[in-house]
């Protein structure tokens, strides 16, 4: 008589809680630090705004001779020869003037018409010269100048750069610290390098020049390329 063979299954059971152990030791244990890198570097371009503001009876009398006064600033800029296409309407407005006294209505005073132009140059020498012919044609204000850098391409590379090595001092710095070796990296997320100027970065003030004029000197200043990186080590 033939004896049946049974070949016995060996069934091991994994529980939620021995998975999630396992799991835990085949991930990476992993170290994140972050890195910034500034360059500092010379501003090439600039924006330069004027405003010209009236106040005058009527709202139709602010608007035509507010025109007036910008045309002569415009003008001005363009015997700098700064092309019409670097000078750009930025705001324009028109609203009614009211004066308030206790316990009474308001009264129209007139019309206020404001309108602001921005010229772009590609010589921050002329900065000087735009404010100084802009206030001369009949500009009332001016109301901010930013330097830039129009090729800042190899100023972004170096500031990334800076921010990887940064980056990397830190983890080495802290991977030793707690008794760890760095292995690998696991990844590198960058932060967009970015143009950044200081609010502090000009100085505007008068002085007398030897043909009697004002002059208004610029100082442009250095402006900042700041660039950011988040790595993630791989750690053991």
């Amino acid at each position: 008589m033939k004896k049946l063979l049974i070949p016995l299954l060996l069934i091991v059971v994994f529980s939620p809680l021995s998975l999630a152990r396992a799991s835990l030791l085949k991930e990476d244990q992993t170290l994140t630090v972050t890195g910034i890198g500034v360059v500092e570097t010379a501003p090439d371009t600039a924006a330069v705004r004027l405003g010209v503001e009236v106040l005058r009876k009527t709202a139709q009398e602010a608007q035509t001779d507010n025109a007036g006064i910008m045309q002569k600033v415009i003008s001005a800029m363009e015997k700098l020869n700064i092309s019409k296409d670097r000078i750009a309407t930025s705001n324009f407005n028109i609203w009614p003037e009211l004066k308030y006294e206790s316990n009474q209505a308001a009264k129209l005073v007139g019309y206020r018409c404001s309108d602001q132009i921005t010229i772009t140059l590609d010589d921050v020498k002329l900065v000087s010269k735009v404010i100084d012919s802009g206030i001369t044609a009949g500009a009332t204000s001016i109301s901010g100048i930013q330097f830039s850098k129009k090729d800042d391409l190899e100023a972004k590379k170096t500031a990334l750069e800076k921010a990887v090595k940064e980056a990397q001092a830190k983890a080495q710095a802290l991977a030793a610290a707690a008794g760890r070796k760095i292995k690998s990296i696991k990844n590198i997320v960058e932060s967009n390098a970015v143009l950044i100027v200081p609010e502090n970065d000009l100085a505007i003030r008068s002085m007398a020049t030897n043909s009697g004029v004002t002059a208004t000197p610029i100082s442009s200043g250095m402006v900042e390329i700041r660039g950011g990186v988040t790595i993630n080590y791989i750690i053991e």
